[in-house]
């Protein structure tokens, strides 16, 4: 009965809250779809993480404080999210019998590879060497009621941070949404739920990629999905692949970066960046850099490189001065956080901390 009730509260904190939350950001859009609206909703939860996270870590707060800043600031996001819904019409945000019956037979096959994807991922759970820090240091977390002070290879304290996690503090997520769960195990929210969400997220990220990329063409859109499928389930030849990561540990950081993160902001990078009329607002490009920089540290140097490029390409495209800095100023996380890893890196170098 307990874990029933945990399972319950894991499906209204990484489905309903994220889902609810990104309504925010489609309220003022003629057209939106529920996909969309979990898109979105991550890329704001990521980014409120990583800004809750961060300030708290260095003041050396404890984990609980973090957890209920999290759950306040995302339960308000829901509610707004919910009101913008109602004033819509609920029923905009649904899927129609209609809608349903215009989808191609390629997003129906892709929906079906998809499905006995996440079930092989969840019944037969990779055990990864890396978690032996990514989720111990989250049940170390947990149980210390801390925020990265305990090395989850010893067990005693750190004497310094761990300059390669501080910054980018994903196993952190981990123990927040454990806690929210109802005190879910660390390990089972990792090797369960999470890709029980996050694989099913990397195709929808993909999904709303295809789409944008074939506005009208529902055959084209659903082989591109089909497609993403098939070459992700055949892409062990590789162990360094986003493919690879998908299917095998979806639950850490690096592997949501690759899988969920890229093309997330790849397919804002087209509807903002690259559109005269951007569909969404900067401000949510701007989170979207702040996400990035959660889930790992490869991401907070990669994220300014590839949303760069498409800058300067919308900025040549438009010949607009104005575009060129909204888009260096989206990637400032990134840069300050660079920084701040160089800084700590120099400083220890010369025994300061």
């Amino acid at each position: 009965m307990h874990f029933i009730i945990k399972a319950f509260l894991a499906v209204i904190w990484l489905i309903v809250i994220p889902t609810a939350s990104g309504a925010l950001f489609l309220r003022k859009n003629e057209s939106f779809t529920i996909g969309e609206s979990f898109l979105l909703g991550y890329v704001f939860l990521f980014a409120a993480a990583e800004i809750l996270t961060l300030p708290l870590l260095f003041l050396k707060q404890p984990l609980h404080v973090l957890v209920i800043c999290y759950g306040i600031v995302t339960v308000l996001a829901a509610l707004f999210g919910i009101i913008c819904m109602k004033k819509r019409g609920f029923s905009n945000w649904l899927p129609t019998f209609g809608r349903l019956k215009n989808t191609s037979v390629f997003f129906w096959g892709a929906l079906l590879l998809i499905a006995v994807q996440t079930f092989i991922v969840i019944r037969y759970a990779h055990l990864d060497a890396d978690d032996a820090l990514y989720v111990a240091a989250a049940t170390s977390s947990i149980q210390e009621d801390t925020i990265f002070e305990t090395n989850a290879y010893t067990g005693a304290a750190y004497l310094v941070f761990p300059r390669r996690y501080i910054l980018a503090p994903f196993p952190v997520f981990l123990a927040i949404i454990s806690q929210l769960c109802g005190g879910l195990h660390a390990a089972i929210t990792a090797h369960t739920i999470f890709p029980a969400v996050f694989l099913p997220a990397s195709y929808i990220a993909l999904h709303q990629l295809g789409k944008k990329c074939f506005p009208k063409e529902k055959d084209a859109q659903g082989i591109f999905l089909f497609l993403a499928a098939v070459l992700c389930w055949f892409s062990a030849y590789s162990v360094y692949n986003a493919g690879n990561f998908q299917m095998v540990r979806i639950w850490q950081g690096k592997a949501v970066l690759a899988s969920f993160m890229v093309p997330a902001v790849i397919y804002l990078s087209l509807t903002i960046v690259m559109e005269e009329r951007p569909k969404y607002s900067w401000f949510l490009y701007l989170m979207a850099n702040l996400g990035t920089c959660l889930l790992s540290s490869v991401g907070i140097i990669f994220a300014p490189i590839m949303m760069g490029i498409f800058v300067l390409m919308g900025a040549i495209r438009f010949k607009s001065i104005k575009r060129a800095f909204a888009g260096l100023a989206c990637c400032l996380p990134s840069i300050i956080l660079g920084a701040v890893y160089i800084l700590i890196l120099f400083l220890r170098r010369w025994g300061i901390i």
